[in-house]
This record gives structure tokens, sequence and C-alpha cells, in this order.
């Protein structure tokens, strides 16, 4: 099965499952539509409902006390969004904003010139579409987060209480070994799908070439290669969308309005009192007698903020919106480039499947994965890059899937591959360079709202970015001299490539070559509008009243992992933050 067929089979799927969705009944797993009138006041009003809205929505309404508005531009997800092994349906579907950076012909060569950027347009938000991996980032993130915020409760020792409320870890290894790190009876579960037999030999090669085979990479350890944990407990994604609304959902005081679109923040003076939004081409003013709390997302929250009137001077007055503050909002943003490589492993029965490497439950990822945090320097503690490894079976469509359909690699570039791993499993690598210095910037397109941003991701715009992938990958590709290895003839696959015939193959100008055709987003964007430049320690939005900003956004500097489980507990930790204040 070659990409594009990949890609129209999975396009042809999504119209039915779209079709489904509309079929279930509200209220059965997702909160019922709200009734709107205009002009009507709740207590608290949360602008998204992803993965930080869903969180802050649920522990606000969760004593039943004050009332809470949550717009979400989005639907309910589709029934069959919590079943893991499905979650390659999702990208490029009616869930998903299907986000495009600007022109690129410099690092987005692999993607035709324009980065996907894969961002949940549902209630749950990318927790309802995005792999399932959770990493925490490393203790030293945290801790700079509390030095760049001015704001000691980010350290690290103060927001452990926060992943660990905020998990159901339901692993029984991790739990006897590692259990003082983690939770065992909040919202979300969190599981391993170990496949030791499979991965067995692979552990081994990367442990040859300085690598640790470890248990739990979200404990005290930060480097190894571990069997990962992932957001999956009772064979159900676990979304935020329901692992914590399921909880409030039938509360009285909890009002979610879907398919809304929040236009602007309405200021009194200096105080946010309102906001406005449009649901079904109508628009309405729905005001907060306590606070504001903008949790749309790296993308949405920056353009919410501009079109408000908070954000560069200049930019605002470009398409006359009046100027509230004049803040670096969309400034900062940063995202773990990637890049993908393919290793041919051993080679089975001629021309037939491979399924022992295959789940084919549903409610299970469909192949054994392994999630390596690496670090450069052998003395250091914190790993400059990580890897996401899939062990795809011989003969099976799984590598197009995960190359055109959701990493959105050029067609030529993912049939390449499949015609190299023929009768051959594969390793299907993406490695991510975890503390970029290249920043990118999100725009508005025009002050009409309904327009998608401008998102610019900067990729390898500092030099020094390109240098230090290339040094990953010669780390990464150590592991083709280990014993088993070179026992089964494993050889990197797609490296005959026409743009980098005239460099020297393995040469570090041939790996930058490479580099810029094959780079793309692992959807690990943060930033836009961080801690100390745009909101203070306590996520206040600098220079106005009654107005917080709580999702990735607020990350001054991004973790050394998949941002997703940060933002848990960072909508955990600001739900405190914002009862406390608004105690009396």
């Amino acid at each position: 099965m070659g990409s594009s067929t990949s890609t129209e089979l999975i396009s042809a799927v999504q119209v039915p499952v779209t079709i489904l969705s509309m079929l279930e009944p509200e209220g059965l797993l997702w909160p019922k539509q709200a009734e709107l009138k205009n002009n009507s006041a709740y207590d608290y009003i949360v602008v998204g409902g992803g993965s930080a809205g869903c969180v802050v929505s649920s522990r606000l309404a969760e004593s039943g006390k004050d009332t809470v508005f949550m717009a979400e531009a989005g639907d309910d997800p589709p029934i069959i969004s919590l079943l893991p092994g499905l979650f390659s349906l999702f990208p490029g579907s009616i869930y998903d904003y299907q986000y495009k950076s600007t022109e690129d012909t410099y690092a987005a060569k692999g993607q035709n010139n324009y980065t996907k950027l894969q961002a949940g347009k549902m209630l749950g938000g990318s927790d309802s579409l995005n792999h399932l991996l959770h990493t925490r980032g490393t203790p030293s993130d945290f801790d700079t987060w509390a030095e760049i915020s001015k704001d000691s409760s980010w350290k690290y020792d103060n927001i452990l209480q926060y992943f660990i409320k905020s998990e159901r870890l339901v692993d029984e290894p991790t739990l006897k070994k590692y259990g003082k790190y983690h939770g065992t009876s909040g919202p979300m579960g969190i599981s391993r799908q170990p496949r030791d037999s499979q991965v067995a030999n692979l552990l081994k090669a990367f442990a040859e070439v300085g690598n640790p085979s470890v248990l739990d990479l979200n404990a005290n350890i930060t480097l190894g290669y571990t069997q990962p944990q992932f957001m999956i407990a009772d064979k159900k994604r676990q979304t935020p969308a329901y692992s914590y609304l399921k909880n409030v959902k039938n509360n009285s005081n909890l009002f979610v309005s879907k398919n809304t679109r929040v236009t602007r923040i309405i200021f009194d003076d200096n105080k946010a009192v309102a906001i406005e939004a449009v649901y079904k081409g109508e628009t309405y003013i729905f005001r907060a007698n306590k606070e504001i709390i903008v949790s749309a997302g790296v993308y949405n929250t920056p353009q919410i903020l501009q079109l408000s009137g908070i954000g560069p001077k200049e930019h605002l007055e470009k398409f006359d919106i009046n100027v509230i503050n004049d803040l670096p909002v969309g400034d900062n943003f940063v995202d773990q480039v990637s890049v993908t490589l393919v290793y041919k492993l051993e080679s089975h029965i001629p021309f037939l499947p491979n399924l022992a490497d295959v789940d084919l439950d549903p409610t299970a990822v469909p192949f054994p994965v392994l999630a390596g945090s690496v670090a450069l320097n052998k003395s250091a503690t914190n790993p400059d890059y990580q890897t996401y490894n899939l062990l795809l079976g011989q003969n099976t469509p799984l590598l197009p899937v995960a190359c055109a359909v959701v990493f959105d690699l050029r067609d030529e570039i993912c049939d390449k591959w499949q015609k190299e791993i023929i009768n051959r499993d594969a390793l299907y690598t993406v490695a991510a360079l975890l503390q970029p210095k290249s920043r990118g910037t999100v725009r508005l397109a025009s002050a009409d709202p309904f327009k998608d941003p401008v998102i610019t991701t900067g990729y390898f715009t500092n030099n020094e970015d390109l240098e230090t992938m290339v040094k990953i990958i010669k780390d990464f590709t150590t592991v083709g001299n280990t014993e088993y290895f070179k026992k089964i003839g494993a050889e990197l696959a797609g490296l005959d490539l026409d743009v980098c015939a005239d460099k020297t193959k393995g040469s570090d100008e041939f790996w930058k070559c490479y580099i810029l055709n094959h780079a793309g987003s692992p959807y690990h964007a943060v930033g836009s509008c961080p801690m100390g430049e745009v909101v203070d320690g306590n996520l206040k939005v600098k220079g106005v009243e009654g107005l917080r900003v709580v999702d990735a956004s607020v990350m001054p500097k991004i973790p050394h992992g998949a941002p997703n489980a940060a933002v848990i507990m960072l909508a955990e930790k600001a739900a405190d933050m914002i009862k406390s204040a608004n105690a009396n």
C-alpha cells in the first residue's frame, strides 16, 4: 500500500466516523450543550475546552458553588476517539484545526514547504487526538520556570504534587519501584503496554551504545530507553474531556458551549469583564463575575489576546485594533523540531505480513513503542534529544500511515521507505531536539477572528539547532554498529536522495541536507505567551486585571519531553491558584 493510498483510505474512513459521532446520544459521555442567553453572567469563564481548559473547568466546578462557563470552538470528540488504536484517524479531520506554517522553503521541504501543525478542535483539544505518550520532562525544567517567573512555587519539589494529583497510574512494577512519584487516585488513568519479547533485542542494542533500559522516565531518572507510559486506562484514551469532565458534566453549575468561537475579550478600563462569542451565527456576550481564563492553546490563545488588544502594539495597529497592553504575545513560540529515520530490521516469510508485531486490538497502541531520552554529553544529566521508536511489522501498512498521515511527510519520501523495507520489519524513529534555540511567532492574519493565525515555526533559524541535530543523528545511528543490528543486517532506509547526491553520504553536510528534507513537528509547541513576559508566576496577564492564561502557551521554556503531562500539571496548579485568589 502506497502513502497516497493510505492517506486516501484514512480520509475515506473519517467520513463515517464523523457521521457516527453525530448519532451519539448527547450527554452520554460529554457535557450537554448549554442553553445560551445573551449577557448572562458566570463566576468564571474558561475560553477553550482543550487539555488545560477541561482540567481548570472541572476543578473550578467540582465544589458545586461557583458557576463555570466553558466555551469550546470544536464539538464533542467522536466516541471512537477513546479507542487508542485508532489515533491515526483524526489528524487532518474536522477534529483537527489543520494548521500549517507559513511557507518555509528551508526547513519544511519534506512537507512541501509548509509544516503541518496538528491541533485538536474538540473537547479535550490535542489530548483527544495526540499520540498518547505521557512524559513529564525533567525536574530542572520546572526549577527553570521558577527562576524565570521569579516564583518558587513552580520549582519541581513544589509542583510534583500536581503531577501526582492528576494521575491514576495503573502499573504495578512502576508503583512498586517509583510509587512516591506517582498518583493512584487522580482523574487521568496512566498505564504502560509492555511488549518485552518484541523489544528485548532493541533495548539491548540501545544499552550497548550507552543508553540503559529504564522502567520510568517520569520519576527520578532522566536518561535511558523505556517502554513508556501512555494516557490509557480501562482500555480508553484518557483525554481530560473524558477523565476530568465525566466527574462534573452533570453539575448544575457547569455550562459548556461547544462550536462556540470566542472572538474577543471585553475590557472595562483595564479589567477583563466579558467575552464576545459566536454560536450558530449569532453573537453573544458572556460576563465574568470573578475571572476569565484563556486556555485556547499555543496557537489560538495568542490570536484571541491579540484580537482583544493585548499584543505587540505595532502589529495590532496594522489591523486597527485598540491596544490595551503592548506585550510580546506570540513572540516566544518554540517547538521541538524533529527528523525521521527508518531502519530495516529482521526479515520473515517473504510477502507475508508479520502480525506478531501488530496489535489488532483497537483499545491498545497498535505497535510496540520505545521512548529514549539521550544526552550527547554522556556525563550530562538532562537529555538533548528524545526518540519515539515504533516497531512496525513486515509488510503492514503502518509505515505509510505514520509517515504520510500522522507526520505528513511527502508521499515520495514515505513510498521510498515502504519499498525499501519490503519483507523486513522496520524501526520508525522520530528524533526530537528537546531544547531548540530557534524561535517562531504567532500573528494575526487579519482582524477577522475566523481567519487562521499566521504561524512561523522558525525551525533552524538558529544554525546551532541544525548542527545539534546532525550530532543527534550521528549519536542515534551508532545503534547500527551493535551486535543485534549487525546480526540481522539492519541498515538505514531512504538515504539515496537525489537532492543530497552531491554530498558524501554520512558526512555532516549530507546529514544537514537529509534533515532539511525530512524535518517536521512532533506537535510539541509551547511558549507563545510565556511566564515572565506575558503572564506572571500566577499566570495573570501583565498590566490588566481579571485575566489569566492557562495552557502550553505560558511555558517559558519547553520541557525535556512531550509537554502534555506538564500542561495537565500546570492546569491543576492554576485551578488551586484561582480558587485561593477568589476564596473570600
